[in-house]
């Protein structure tokens, strides 16, 4: 707390270091150099629940390793983003000139200079942000571009099992123990063809296997299934199907289901209720609701989410507005999955002190704090999210036992089964008290018993 108290009115004294009101783009390498991030960085955090795969590893990483191998093509699309690609015959992707080969476009240049240039294509970090992205439009636009352009090459199998074993690590590396991954039901891909949905699945697998096995205190991944809201009839229809096929033969991977996309630009929950209904009985429901500022209209997806019986509600910003969906969601222990920093770089919100968020944390509602896809804003794991929720969402008066309470919660609210919910508390529990002994040994916190 005394670290706490003391960044905070070095914040209220001097505006250039009042990293809890900036935007995180500005506020970052102050954040770095803070003695309450440094104790987050080191704080178990059980498990990242609202995360979505291709937004999980850092694209300095993605340069340095997978454009490096060899075949990598990319085109430049009519977004002017790249797109990225291993097929040996790629499909146009609306590609405004031929492929080019990465490896030999790098060597005809200075490679450093290129790397830097195609990871700044997968990171929406800007010192900028008012001036590069004035509108949500704006900001979204980019947003979605970079999951289209990683999305091919990301499924090619060398790249995807490498890919993945890093996300492992970059969560481990930020003392978070389990997660659950949005993810769509994907084929993989060689020079030889596509393997079917069940064995790409099964490759991953095997590397979450061998990843628990090298780091037996990380408990492993689940997927929640995720579609595109504005995916035409007929492809819905075939994504139910899969649905349904996968929940029945892969229950222990497969967790539950997701319609993802720009809420503002989609359809509500509700066009899709008849299939959804019909699923409810196979699956459990994640969805995303109330990402928006409206206040009348698509913010009445959390009226949908909440009547499809949804497990958790992803992102929630809306949710204060609705104070009987509230009192619903408190009565029914409904979690929001809150990720301050996203909500903050996807211009819901300037100023993370007014993020709604404070309004569930001090009325008590259920809550995990997550992190959505942070490698596009240039970060790794959960501590960047949990310096916003205890700096700026929680009260100054918030401390230890408001992050221990949200930790634990991440386990609580997991879609784990219950014997395995139990381990990982058991386990949670002992990494906190390992955490809290540790700290107090710490002479560089000076933390007296």
């Amino acid at each position: 707390m005394r670290h706490k108290h003391n960044e905070l009115s070095v914040a209220f004294n001097d505006s250039s270091q009042n990293a809890p009101a900036m935007h995180f783009f500005k506020a970052k390498h102050i954040i770095e150099n803070s003695m309450v991030f440094k104790f987050l960085k080191k704080m178990p955090k059980g498990g990242a629940l609202h995360l979505h795969a291709l937004g999980s590893v850092s694209p300095e990483w993605i340069i340095k390793n997978i454009t490096y191998l060899p075949g990598l093509k990319k085109c430049i699309n009519r977004a002017n983003a790249p797109v990225l690609t291993f097929r040996p015959n790629a499909e146009p992707h609306m590609c405004k000139f031929d492929y080019t080969d990465v490896n030999d476009e790098r060597k005809s240049e200075n490679a450093e200079e290129y790397d830097k240039k195609l990871a700044a294509a997968f990171n929406l970090f800007t010192p900028t942000p008012e001036k590069d992205y004035p509108t949500i439009n704006t900001v979204w636009g980019r947003f979605v571009q970079m999951f289209y352009g990683l999305w091919d090459a990301l499924h090619y199998l060398p790249a995807a099992k490498a890919f993945y074993w890093r996300l492992l690590e970059e969560l481990y590396e930020d003392n978070i123990m389990y997660a659950e991954l949005r993810v769509e039901l994907f084929r993989l891909y060689t020079e030889n063809g596509r393997l079917d949905r069940e064995q790409s699945i099964l490759q991953l697998w095997e590397v979450t296997e061998q990843f628990k096995k090298e780091h037996p205190d990380f408990m492993g991944v689940r997927l929640i299934y995720t579609v595109l809201r504005g995916s035409k009839p007929e492809e819905l229809q075939e994504y139910y199907s899969r649905l349904k096929n996968y929940t029945t033969r892969q229950p222990d991977k497969l967790v539950g289901f997701d319609m993802v996309g720009p809420e503002d630009s989609d359809l509500r929950l509700l066009s899709f209720a008849d299939n959804l209904i019909e699923l409810s009985d196979k699956t459990k429901f994640f969805f995303h609701a109330g990402e928006t500022n409206s206040y009348g209209g698509t913010d009445l997806n959390l009226v949908d989410a909440i009547l499809l019986n949804t497990t958790r509600i992803g992102l929630g910003y809306a949710l204060p507005k609705h104070p009987v969906l509230m009192k619903i969601v408190k009565e029914r222990e409904i979690p929001v999955e809150v990720c301050p920093i996203s909500n903050q770089v996807l211009h819901l919100v300037n100023d993370l002190r007014n993020h709604p968020g404070a309004i569930l944390l001090a009325n008590n509602i259920p809550m995990v704090i997550s992190n959505d896809a942070p490698a596009f804003w240039g970060v790794q794991g959960l501590s960047y999210d949990y310096y916003y929720t205890i700096m700026s969402l929680a009260s100054n008066k918030a401390g230890l036992s408001t992050l221990k309470q949200l930790v634990f919660n991440s386990i609580k609210y997991s879609a784990l089964p219950e014997e395995e919910k139990k381990t990982a508390e058991k386990n949670l529990e002992k990494q906190w008290n390992q955490f809290i002994d540790n700290i107090l040994k710490d002479t560089e916190f000076n933390i007296s018993k």
